[in-house]
């Protein structure tokens, strides 16, 4: 049965963009906002999505639950879900859980949402929020992955990587390692090019070796003013991963520390439309003034 009415778990910037595709191909989308922040609520009214007034609610409306949340937190929304579920006795309900989160983080909510009888759906997002019909990807495994394949009726693509419960995500913390990778090492290198006064010449050397790297992970760079905690997140993940599995990571630590740096920066700022603001050169001043790797924060970080 295809999705009418699809929950979403929150409205954040990719969240807020899901929203936008999901309404402009005829789907209800449904949230619970009474606990987010008013800038949250302002962005999901400003796409057009219903804020239920109960997660009760939610649960008994929506088709199919998508949680796109920071992965600190996929657990504790995954238990809300699960046991809010079970008080409207909601049987069939299909849970997307599409974070950046650990394969064993993955197992924890497969397990919660069976307690409720939720069905489960493994799923990561790889691409950039504001083209998720052009060229952005939703993976998903597990013993239900197929049924995601209906969003692709909403205009998203959706790949299906087997059924195991926690596919989706190993493919993920290994796929971010790359992408926050490149933007910790073209912050940390920037900046020295920026406080040695060469800049513009860093940059030009770059784009001849590299043609195009830079101006690939420059948006993510820039949204680093938001998303930096998010992804020191991604970075712990996947270094908690390899652990798991007997693995020492020795990139992702250094990778999360110079993320947290960022984030203590405290320059995070919030939209009500899910758009990034700024340019890649007004974001590398941003930090310098601010004195990124610079106030010695970095280097006693890694010496713990």
């Amino acid at each position: 049965m295809a999705f009418r009415k699809i929950g979403i778990m929150s409205i954040g910037e990719m969240g807020y963009h899901w929203a936008q595709l999901l309404n402009l191909h005829g789907a209800e989308v449904l949230t619970y906002a009474r606990d987010r922040s008013e800038v949250t609520r302002k962005r999901a009214e400003n796409v057009g999505v219903k804020s239920t007034g109960s997660l009760q609610q939610l649960c008994q409306e929506a088709d199919l639950i998508v949680s796109i949340v920071v992965p600190s937190a996929a657990l504790k929304i995954a238990a809300k879900i699960a046991k809010s579920a079970a008080q409207v006795n909601r049987r069939d309900l299909l849970y997307l859980d599409a974070n950046a989160i650990s394969p064993m983080t993955a197992e924890k909510i497969n397990t919660v949402l069976g307690q409720g009888d939720v069905r489960f759906v493994d799923g990561c997002i790889i691409g950039s929020a504001a083209k998720m019909d052009k060229g952005a990807v939703v993976y998903a495994s597990g013993p239900q992955a197929s049924r995601i394949l209906e969003l692709e009726s909403f205009g998203f693509t959706v790949q299906v990587l087997g059924a195991g419960t926690s596919q989706a995500s190993a493919f993920k913390v290994v796929y971010a390692g790359l992408t926050k990778g490149l933007q910790g090492l073209f912050v940390e290198l920037l900046m020295g090019a920026k406080s040695f006064g060469l800049l513009d010449e860093i940059v030009n050397r770059y784009e001849e070796s590299f043609p195009g790297l830079l101006d690939k992970v420059s948006p993510s760079i820039i949204g680093l003013r938001i998303h930096a905690a998010r992804r020191a997140e991604e970075m712990d993940e996947l270094k908690r991963t390899y652990a798991h599995h007997g693995m020492s990571a020795l990139l992702a630590p250094a990778i999360q520390k110079v993320l947290s740096s960022i984030a203590e920066l405290d320059v995070r700022t919030t939209s009500e439309k899910g758009i990034r603001e700024g340019n890649l050169l007004d974001v590398l001043e941003l930090f310098y003034q601010k004195g990124l790797l610079k106030d010695g924060r970095l280097a006693s970080k890694m010496s713990k």
